[in-house]
């Protein structure tokens, strides 16, 4: 199976609505629920996409890419969440066919499971499971204070600087 097919198969399988080509409700849901895929299911073996600590959460480049890519060809629809176009459809039903049962079941159950949560309920789940992706999280407030920090100190701020700065910003 090809990487950009397993995108594919995600966006094709159903979830709790029971109907295909379900809609994912948005990118940060995409990247959540294939992580969820690579590390909880028999696709934990494969290697489709390499995901990394990023703002908010674990987050692939390439699944990123992929996406535009299939948007860009007429594949997927991003207007009102994610989901298949017709042509995206019927190349996807057509993946889909060529998986196996455990693989089919592994997407449905992510979709089924995932789809439907909040994104706060859903990156809770991934950085208590999953706590060594969330190093760089804009959701964390200790990776807020460290950022802020190391700039405090790479600049050679001042408080007084900073004050200033506060100062200017509230009079506009």
């Amino acid at each position: 199976m090809e990487r950009r097919d397993l995108l594919l198969a995600l966006i094709y399988g159903r979830g709790k609505t029971l109907k295909d080509n379900e809609k994912i409700p948005s990118e940060t849901h995409l990247q959540k629920e294939m992580f969820l895929l690579m590390k909880e299911t028999i696709f934990s073996k494969s290697k489709e996409y390499e995901f990394k600590p990023h703002y908010y959460g674990p987050f692939s480049a390439e699944l990123r890419d992929d996406l535009n890519l299939l948007v860009y060809k007429g594949l997927i629809d991003e207007d009102d969440g994610i989901r298949l176009t017709p042509l995206g459809f019927k190349k996807a039903a057509s993946v889909w066919r060529s998986m196996g049962t455990s693989e089919t079941v592994a997407v449905i159950r992510i979709k089924e499971q995932y789809n439907f949560n909040s994104i706060d309920g859903l990156s809770k789940y991934v950085y208590s499971k999953f706590p060594m992706f969330t190093v760089k999280s804009a959701l964390r407030r200790d990776v807020i204070y460290s950022y802020f920090e190391k700039f405090y100190d790479e600049n050679s701020l001042t408080e007084d600087y900073i004050m200033q700065a506060y100062n200017r910003n509230q009079k506009k």
